[in-house]
């Protein structure tokens, strides 16, 4: 009888470590399609920040679910039903319905966008030189990115879809004109559509930028994971090592130096949806860009 009773505890023991052990579940939301290439940096980059907060808050894991056909992803948080975290390019209605977590995730990098076009269109955006032409053109955005609005309050026509591969397919039958994707995600999605879309291209031949911050975001009930990414997303973005993932990842690969972009026509928009709690002033938090981009100027047709 001793011996059973030391073998069950013993048993209950080792189940208690056990189950100490089990890292937290973290759940996020996987690729929609294979062309979200930029969607591994967040997971990434989410799973560096729990490692490094390991010692004051405990083990905890990234794990990917399959995206809903459709749906609001803010409403899935805001149940808190369905994932933890989520990246969202901020907005006043975002801040106000989700604890965002004020670390801009690629630097503000996500305001530079040049376009996904067609090969075919590639002289006539390189004639470009006004913003007045591109107003004539139609862009292809996500029904509920930010971006979509920041555009059309330039002035710009926009038509949306609710997937990143319907954009593209929007695109190929020409009921769309360009496709804007940020300099980070524009060249590795190239690579991930090129066989499904060979007709289409990234092109950087004209950019467009706007003061812009992707986020994380949580439920308003989880504050303990809300301050856990804080702390360590601020400690990775004032230790320089923020950055030096960010340039390390498949991500970017194609995106440093950004002196690249030199010749690049920029057109400036200004993001009235930009909340004032944005920290623009905490400069570690956003990339140096090259100031010698002719920000706004005209270009005299080749």
């Amino acid at each position: 009888m001793r011996l059973l009773t030391g073998l069950l505890l013993c048993c209950s023991c080792w189940c208690q470590i056990a189950q100490a052990e089990q890292p937290q579940l973290i759940r996020v939301l996987g690729l929609q399609s294979p062309g979200e290439a930029s969607v591994s940096y967040y997971q990434d980059l989410l799973q560096l920040v729990l490692n490094r907060t390991k010692a004051e808050y405990g083990a905890a894991r990234v794990q990917q679910l399959q995206p809903p056909p459709l749906g609001d992803y803010r409403y899935l948080l805001m149940k808190q039903n369905f994932i933890d975290v989520h990246h969202f390019g901020t907005s006043p209605e975002l801040e106000r319905d989700l604890l965002p977590i004020r670390v801009p995730l690629l630097g503000g990098g996500l305001g530079w966008r040049g376009f996904i076009i067609r090969k075919t269109d590639r002289h006539a955006f390189r004639q470009i030189s006004q913003l007045s032409e591109l107003k004539r053109l139609t862009a292809c955005q996500g029904e509920l990115w930010p971006d979509s609005d920041i555009m059309r309050a330039a002035g710009l026509k926009v038509m949306t879809a609710e997937r990143h591969d319907q954009m593209l397919e929007l695109l190929r039958r020409e009921r769309c004109d360009y496709f804007p994707r940020s300099i980070f995600e524009g060249p590795v999605e190239q690579k991930a559509f090129v066989a499904a879309y060979p007709e289409l291209e990234y092109n950087t031949s004209v950019l467009l930028h706007y003061p812009f911050a992707m986020y994380y975001f949580v439920n308003k009930n989880n504050k303990v994971l809300a301050e856990r990414l804080t702390k360590g997303l601020d400690k990775l973005a004032r230790s320089g090592e923020l950055l030096a993932f960010l340039q390390a990842h498949p991500i970017a690969q194609q995106v440093f130096p950004l002196s690249q972009f030199n010749k690049s026509l920029v057109f400036q928009l200004g993001n009235p949806l930009l909340p004032a709690e944005t920290p623009l002033q905490q400069k570690e938090y956003w990339l140096e860009l090259p100031v010698g981009v002719a920000v706004g100027s005209d270009r005299q047709p080749d």
